[in-house]
């Protein structure tokens, strides 16, 4: 199935992802922080990334700001999640992007993941 980068700074968190991700045929990579996460990113170039927002170093929203910058990266589709109440209109300008509000169950996670991967998938396909 497709690569997918889980960026938390919480181990379980993080964690938890990656092996409900596993569970359902996905390679996973980690990184406990968006510093880390970019530099693995440029060398990895994952299908999707799910990030949380609040961490040391670099949040979610810095790091896809960084992902944006660089032609290679800039159309790698993102979830970020968050537990804290969010901002209206922060990710609304940025179709790549969508919103995961933690606490979330497996089957919400999963429903977001197969549709950012099938939506990344049929642009890949009009671009060819």
């Amino acid at each position: 199935m497709a690569k997918i980068m889980v960026v938390d700074d919480d181990d379980v968190v993080r964690y938890s992802i990656a092996s409900a991700l596993q569970l359902n045929g996905h390679e996973t990579i980690e990184a406990d922080n968006g510093a880390t996460a970019l530099e693995m990113i440029k060398a990895t170039f994952p299908k999707l990334i799910i990030s949380d927002v609040e961490m040391a170093n670099m949040n979610g929203f810095m790091l896809r700001e960084f992902l944006q910058q660089d032609p290679l990266t800039a159309r790698i589709p993102m979830i970020i999640m968050s537990g804290v109440a969010y901002n209206a209109g922060a990710w609304e300008s940025d179709p790549l992007l969508d919103y995961l509000a933690k606490p979330f169950s497996i089957e919400q996670l999963m429903s977001i993941v197969n549709k950012k991967l099938s939506k990344s998938e049929n642009d890949d396909e009009k671009q060819q």
